[in-house]
């Protein structure tokens, strides 16, 4: 018998949608009493690295989201790692920008900027669709949705990455109104985002869906506190993100609780499911994490009988 332990807290929906998926595997909840030498597979957002490390017969460790750097790689069991690529999850993304960039578009927040002092239209300047430009900073596979879906809506859409750009970073920024940062977070993107690339963003918008790491946040205040309209912030260095940072009480600044995409189990049970399915075949799949010097000579156990 193949035993998933699932932490997914109190998200009874998760274990019903990959019961359901899997319906050949004993599928347990990480709450409650679970003889861990019978675990074989795991799907989590972040079990402790002392419960994985007592599980012997552990195969495969499949993530319950797209974002992995919260994780120590380094620290995990040698066994396969695979991220969650949710379709589903890009288009929430995607539905999630696109609700701001009409609000800043539409100048909704000058409106309601306006509301105190009973200003009915005071000096917002109307601007359609096709005169905002929208740029999406990491353009991947889920900046290209975000591209498509408010270029399908009307706007201007330029799309920036390392290895496809036709213009440089600065002035990339100077060109956009608003601009979206999905960069993935390493060495090289750490505070990409500073004082300059601020600056030339100018009067825009910004919002962070990516990694919060990428964004200087002691250039985004100095920048709030001048020119820069709005900073939209999903994600942080620290989450959650302290009571006493100044984002919270900044009043150009909006933090939601890094919610922009979210893991919908009915969509991401069935990609779990066939990733567990492909490393039973004896196959990596391609959402497979790759780590230094680990996993290189070692092949994914067979199916068990």
């Amino acid at each position: 018998m193949n035993m998933l332990l699932v932490d997914s807290g109190e998200d009874d929906s998760w274990i019903e949608e990959l019961t359901r998926c899997l319906p050949d595997f004993d599928v347990r909840s990480s709450v409650g009493d679970v003889d861990l030498a019978e675990v074989t597979h795991v799907a989590m957002w972040r079990l402790p690295d002392e419960q994985l490390a007592a599980m012997p017969n552990l195969e495969a460790i499949c993530t319950m989201g797209a974002g992995f750097d919260h994780l120590d790689l380094d620290a995990l069991p040698d066994v396969p790692i695979v991220r969650l690529v949710d379709p589903a999850m890009a288009n929430d993304i995607a539905l999630y920008v696109l609700s701001w960039v009409i609000h800043f578009q539409r100048g909704l927040d000058r409106f309601i900027a306006n509301q105190p002092s009973a200003t009915w239209r005071g000096d917002v300047v109307t601007v359609f669709q096709r005169d905002y430009s929208v740029g999406v900073f990491g353009s991947g596979a889920i900046g290209q949705v975000v591209l498509d879906t408010c270029a399908h809506h009307g706007y201007a859409t330029l799309g920036w990455s390392r290895s496809n750009h036709d213009r440089p970073l600065n002035q990339f920024f100077t060109d956009c109104d608003l601009v979206v940062d999905l960069v993935p977070l390493s060495s090289a993107t750490r505070g990409v985002i500073g004082a300059g690339e601020l600056a030339a963003l100018g009067d825009g918008v910004l919002i962070n869906v990516g990694r919060g790491a990428t964004v200087d946040t002691d250039a985004l205040l100095g920048a709030l506190d001048g020119d820069l309209r709005a900073a939209v912030l999903d994600v942080f260095d620290v989450e959650p993100l302290p009571a006493n940072s100044p984002l919270w009480s900044h009043d150009k600044v909006t933090v939601t609780p890094h919610i922009a995409g979210r893991s919908d189990p009915t969509t991401a049970a069935p990609i779990i499911a066939a990733s567990i399915a492909e490393l039973r075949s004896g196959s990596l799949p391609a959402a497979t994490i790759q780590r230094s010097g680990m996993l290189k000579h070692r092949s994914p156990k067979a199916p068990s009988a």
